[in-house]
This record gives C-alpha cells, sequence and structure tokens, in this order.
C-alpha cells in the first residue's frame, strides 16, 4: 500500500462514538487526511460519504462498526487494496483467517481493545496464568454493547493455557459465557462504560486484575500508539499488546 506523508483514511462507522473520537483526533495530525466517512447514520458534509463499502480509494479504512455487521463489513473489506485498521469486536474465528491471509500484501491490523491499560491487562494476565490454579473474569459494559462476552474478554480467554480452569461465582449476572474453560461473567447497564476484572485464585492466595474505562478517550492513546506505528507495522497483527510489547521489548 501507499505509506505517503499524508495518508488518506476511510472510517466505517464514521457516526458512532469511537468513529467521532478518531475523526477529531485525525484532524490533529499532519501525517494523516481523513477524507471519507461510511455510515449510515453519518449527516455531515465535512468528508465523502460512501453508501456502499465498494470502490474505496483511500490507503486505510478505519472500521468502527457494530458487532451485528461488522463481518459482513469486513466481507467487502477483503475485496479492496486499501490497509485496515478493525476496532470492532465480534469478529467471528472465518473473518479473523480471511483477514490473515490477505494480509500477504498490505497492512491489516485488528485491535478489538483501543485501551492501553486493557492491554497490559492481558499482557499481566498471560504472566500470572502459570501461578494460580483457577481465574474468572468479570466484565461489565454500557447497555448498548451488543456482544456478551465482549471481545475483549474472548480474546483474553483464549489466551490463557486451556489447562486454567474456572471456580462458579454467585451473583446476577447478564450473560454466562465459557470460553477456553474459562468463565466469562458478563454485566450490561448505564452505569458502566467499560470494566474488567480478572481473577486469580490458589490454595493459599488471590489476585485480581481490575481494569477501568472512565472515558472514552482512554482509547485514543492506543489509536496514537498504533497511527505511529502504522507504517513500521507489515502484515497482519493482533491486538494492541503486540505493538506495546514491541515497542519495550518484553
Amino acid at each position: 500500500m501507499n505509506e505517503i506523508a499524508n495518508t488518506t483514511v476511510l472510517i466505517s462507522g464514521g457516526a458512532g462514538a469511537m468513529g467521532q473520537l478518531t475523526s477529531e483526533y485525525l484532524n490533529s495530525r499532519e501525517d494523516y487526511v481523513l477524507s471519507a466517512i461510511y455510515d449510515p447514520n453519518y449527516e455531515g458534509k465535512d468528508y465523502d460519504v460512501y453508501k456502499e463499502l465498494t470502490d474505496i480509494k483511500e490507503d486505510l479504512v478505519i472500521e468502527f462498526s457494530p458487532a451485528n455487521i461488522i463481518n459482513e463489513n469486513v466481507t467487502k473489506l477483503l475485496d479492496a487494496d486499501a490497509d485496515i485498521i478493525i476496532g470492532s469486536s465480534g469478529l467471528s474465528s472465518e473473518s479473523l483467517t480471511n483477514l490473515k491471509k490477505a494480509a500477504i500484501n498490505r497492512k491489516i491490523i485488528v485491535i478489538p481493545n483501543f485501551s492501553v491499560g486493557a492491554a497490559y491487562q492481558k499482557i499481566f494476565s498471560n504472566s500470572l496464568s502459570s501461578k494460580f490454579k483457577s481465574v474468572n473474569i468479570i466484565e461489565k459494559h454500557h447497555s448498548k454493547k451488543q456482544d456478551a462476552p465482549s471481545g475483549t474478554a474472548y480474546d483474553l480467554a483464549n489466551s490463557l493455557s486451556p489447562e486454567l480452569l474456572s471456580n462458579d461465582l454467585e451473583g446476577k449476572y447478564s450473560d454466562v459465557n465459557k470460553v477456553n474453560n474459562k468463565n466469562i461473567y458478563s454485566l450490561r447497564g448505564d452505569e458502566y462504560l467499560a470494566e474488567q476484572i480478572v481473577n486469580f485464585d490458589n490454595d493459599y492466595e488471590s489476585f485480581h486484575l481490575e481494569h477501568k474505562v472512565n472515558d472514552r478517550r482512554a482509547y485514543l492513546y492506543g489509536m496514537k500508539v498504533v497511527l505511529d506505528q502504522y507504517r513500521e507495522i507489515e502484515g497482519f497483527n493482533l491486538g494492541l499488546e503486540k505493538i506495546l510489547t514491541d515497542q519495550i521489548n518484553i
């Protein structure tokens, strides 16, 4: 793909909360030019508007569409030549496989969560997993979030050893799922934005890793990390933690 001084960008899902934040952030940078939006709910006139994800002319597509349409959008994006950054959760295993295959001659970066804190929570959880006998994950999100468990919790559970099991928790939850032998307890409500607790236990002690997003602007630092490294990344990349650990040689 083109690696020019000013990379042109299309945001898919540009009318959503993350799309709007990213639009504002891109306009503060000199090395990226936001030129187009794809979102049926977008009513602005500041950018070109795509009615369909076809005939894409931009160098880079940043995808923030909701979980119920993300896999359909991925199918369309695979037919384009643009690099892709996906910040949506809800990707199917088939979509991930197809994205990996398509990343031979372009950059495809999948970041289920742009929070730096969530990335480090995953890094530390993997470091702790061999020291404890059981783990469970509690994730809490706003009532508009469509998927449960969250993509972040699902990804974290799959990253841990399948031999690490879960103890059942008491309490009332919106949903309970078992992923890779790990119990994920989900809560949805207007009092939450995004929170996740990873509870480790053995016979003698417990260890809790808690992360909470207080404002959506927390995600912009993760976006900055990705865009700063964008030109150095090659092929397929999954997870903000991979970029962070490459930066600091963990």
